[in-house]
């Protein structure tokens, strides 16, 4: 009898804490404006006007995201950097159904195939890519949290072309020369 007790007391429990576990996470104010802005514009005029373009892939319910969002992409010397070093930042939502142009093919399809079509597997994960001859090449494929003063360095080697001529580290180094 007492076992019998403690084994519906256990099942109830379990319940209890699995019906818990499964409920939906409530939607932060980070999460609500991470993918308010539309990549779609964002990839098209980089590739009008040449930019180098980052696409940064995230979930809704990634803390890195979150706060590479927050100390980061939202953080409006971050952005004047990326506009000076001519780089276009678009966030992808892995989930998402917006229709977004792939950079290398020039196909449209929804963020979540993007996702598949890169492969992304860890959020965030950066792929940055290069235009050349009115196309699009991937230059590098990061995953994980950049802070923001390494981001910044980065667009920089990106734009004075060191990229082609050295490693980062090696950059970072030098001064931030090749």
């Amino acid at each position: 009898m007492f076992f019998k007790r403690v084994l519906i007391v256990f099942t109830v429990f379990i319940f209890a804490f699995s019906f818990v576990a499964c409920q939906k996470k409530e939607v932060s104010s980070t999460d609500s404006n991470k993918f308010k802005v539309n990549p779609e514009p964002i990839i098209q005029d980089a590739m009008k006007k040449g930019k180098f373009l980052i696409l940064i892939f995230e979930s809704a319910d990634c803390k890195y995201c979150d706060l590479l969002n927050k100390e980061v992409l939202n953080d409006p010397e971050f952005q004047k950097h990326a506009e000076k070093n001519n780089v276009a930042i678009a966030v992808i939502n892995v989930y998402g159904q917006r229709e977004v142009t792939d950079p290398e093919t020039g196909k449209k399809m929804s963020e979540e195939a993007l996702t598949l079509a890169y492969r992304v597997q860890g959020y965030p994960t950066i792929v940055v890519f290069e235009p050349k001859d009115g196309k699009y090449t991937i230059l590098y494929q990061i995953p994980g949290y950049i802070p923001k003063k390494d981001f910044m360095n980065f667009l920089e080697y990106l734009s004075s072309g060191c990229y082609k001529k050295i490693k980062y580290q090696e950059f970072v180094e030098k001064g931030k020369s090749c």
